[in-house]
């Protein structure tokens, strides 16, 4: 059945929350370029960037026959919300985008058709079928539903040519020229990144082959646009990949003399190019983004970043010594990251003197390896997607607990956005940094993130589980002697280590650690002879403790059950406590809160015991 479209909408939806660079309005590139795509074809199409200009919609003056949102995982939840007002206007809407390309079948709950990876020739292709009635099942990319079935065609090969794409016309951009003076454009010069690391989604959306925009067309591109903008953000994932490549670039900007300031996503290594850098900042390249990610050599080797802490160093000192600004990013929350680690890098940045940054916390997007990884492990605990940002704890740390994470990153963008360090872009007369500075800091006392409700929420999971088992214990009170069935270990892949480092830990909480072992063990099984160990411990502990390895609730049942023809208090004074690689910490910290009060004294004991044991957890 067609659908005649001749007046096509798209939709950047706008961030959930303010962030540091709320107020330079970068746009992503992708409606702009799909809008161009199909103004080309005849079509009359405007673009909404929400971050630059949010016009109501319901008094709009443009009625489109197709409304395209475009979104990241962070800005779903507005995406969905603008899909379903315009699917209840009978307009059918379309969804492309990193998330909506790999959580398909949600998104189709708020769409009629799901772009998935690149969408330069299946749009069209998509709107050429809805126009004429054509077959949807030979449009590569798509995804749809009939009646209930979900329809995913293959992905397409990935567009080998990039200069056969039209360069994007901004004045589609709805009040574009209203921000004559004060604007950002993006210009994208190549696609694909060969490096993999863990929580990144670009190789399954553009591969792993780089693919280039000739340098003549980039130079087109720049006198249309870049020009006219008061600045040009190259926005490939690796601007400076080819490093060959951008000298070039660089060199006909100033052959043009083509006086623009711009900024771009590098990697470490391309610090170590005196040549390059010095074409850059001769070129107007104003500041670089980089993935710093971690301090932690042990984190950095498991996000597969191919780096070191000294190329870290050495990265910020040469941009800084050809007058190239900084703009660092590190990720907290890895499987090797504990609180020190966060501490350290808040020192480390300082003393690096990095112009600006982000802590973000490290966030299972759907698509990458991390999040699958998560997923399979069950300790993704939040699905509102506008807190999957980068500032907000969603999944279960191994070394931290979510609260902690959340705590310890609010604690560092405070140090790190300081009315010290604004003062101090003050006396150098560095205004732009002045500003983001001042604005950062002021974000910090807005948002009032310590008393946030998401914040509270993780204090209050972190609390509530400990009040739950302080309830079990004998009427609410201290606990000097805790009793452990001695063959408990064998109900689990308990290693020695493991097995010393919580002993110890108990001890040095100042707990008083009894075990008792079953006289007959002729004939009994594991399970048997910690029921009987119960049993001798009851007159001997104050509390039972039956710490059992993941995987094992039914057995953690069949004791309970054994008991409960004893009496209510037994089972009462029964506690259990899971523990596995991944949740031992957390598990450590819960049951420390059960006899000491701070969470820190408790955090300090755990990592002191740690060293004593030096265990692997």
């Amino acid at each position: 059945m067609s659908h005649l479209i001749k007046k096509v909408l798209f939709i950047e939806p706008r961030a959930p929350r303010p962030h540091i660079f709320s107020r330079v309005a970068i746009p992503r590139i992708g409606p702009v370029l799909l809008g161009t795509i199909l103004q080309r074809q005849g079509l009359e199409v405007k673009v909404i960037i929400e971050e630059i200009s949010s016009p109501d919609h319901q008094t709009l003056n443009f009625n489109p026959d197709l409304v395209c949102i475009s979104s990241i995982t962070s800005t779903a939840p507005r995406a969905y919300e603008l899909g379903d007002y315009y699917r209840r206007q009978g307009v059918p809407v379309v969804m492309g985008g990193a998330h909506s390309s790999f959580v398909v079948r949600e998104s189709l709950d708020h769409a009629d058709y799901v772009i998935c990876g690149e969408g330069d020739e299946a749009l069209p292709e998509l709107v050429a079928n809805l126009n004429s009635g054509g077959d949807l099942a030979g449009v590569q990319n798509l995804s749809y539903l009939e009646g209930e079935t979900l329809r995913q065609n293959p992905w397409r090969p990935f567009l080998e040519n990039l200069d056969d794409l039209p360069i994007p016309n901004y004045n589609l951009v709805h009040d574009w020229n209203a921000r004559r003076g004060r604007r950002f454009v993006s210009i994208a010069t190549s696609r694909g990144c060969p490096f993999n690391c863990r929580f990144c989604g670009v190789i399954k959306l553009f591969g792993r082959k780089y693919r280039y925009n000739s340098v003549d067309r980039v130079m087109e591109e720049i006198r249309q646009n870049g020009v006219k903008a008061h600045h040009v953000f190259f926005c490939d994932d690796n601007f400076t990949a080819d490093r060959n490549r951008i000298k070039e670039l660089c060199q006909r900007m100033l052959q043009e003399n083509l006086n623009i300031e711009w900024s771009a996503q590098v990697r470490v290594e391309a610090a170590n190019d005196e040549e390059l850098m010095e074409l850059m900042a001769r070129a107007g390249c104003y500041c670089v983004f980089v993935g710093l990610e971690s301090i932690n050599p042990a984190t950095l080797k498991l996000y597969n970043k191919s780096q070191t802490v000294e190329n870290i160093k050495d990265c910020v000192i040469n941009f800084h010594r050809h007058g190239i600004r900084v703009h660092g990013m590190f990720v907290f929350g890895s499987e090797e990251d504990h609180y020190q680690v966060i501490r350290d890098t808040v020192k480390f940045s300082r003393q690096l003197d990095l112009d600006s940054l982000q802590y973000l916390i490290l966030t299972p997007i759907p698509g990458t390896p991390v999040y699958q990884e998560l997923e399979d492990q069950n300790r993704i605990f939040c699905r509102d997607w506008s807190h999957y940002d980068g500032h907000h704890a969603v999944f279960q740390p191994r070394q931290l607990t979510p609260y902690e994470l959340q705590y310890e990153t609010i604690r560092a963008m405070k140090k790190f956005y300081s009315w010290p360090s604004v003062l101090k872009r003050l006396i150098a007369r560095d205004w732009f940094y002045v500003k983001l500075k001042a604005y950062g800091r002021f974000l910090m006392w807005k948002s009032q993130w310590g008393k946030s409700n998401h914040v509270l929420h993780l204090k209050e999971q972190l609390f509530s589980r400990v009040r739950q088992l302080r309830g079990w214990l004998p009427g609410g009170n201290y606990v000097p002697r805790v009793g452990i069935p001695a063959d408990i270990w064998k109900l689990g892949p308990w290693e020695n280590s493991h097995r010393e480092f919580l002993l110890r830990f108990l001890r040095r909480l100042g707990v008083e650690v009894v075990q008792e072992g079953a006289a007959d063990k002729a004939e009994t099984g594991p399970l048997s002879l910690v029921q009987t160990e119960i049993a001798r411990l009851q007159e001997k502990a104050d509390l039972i403790l039956l710490p059992l390895w993941e995987g094992l609730e039914e057995a953690r049942q069949k004791i309970k059950d054994a008991h409960q023809h004893i009496t209510q208090e037994t089972v009462s004074r029964l506690l259990t406590l899971e523990f596995s690689r991944e949740s031992f910490y957390n598990a450590c910290m819960e049951l420390g809160l059960c006899f000491q009060k701070r969470l820190r004294r408790i955090r300090r004991i755990y990592f002191q015991t740690l060293a004593e044991v030096g265990a692997q957890i």
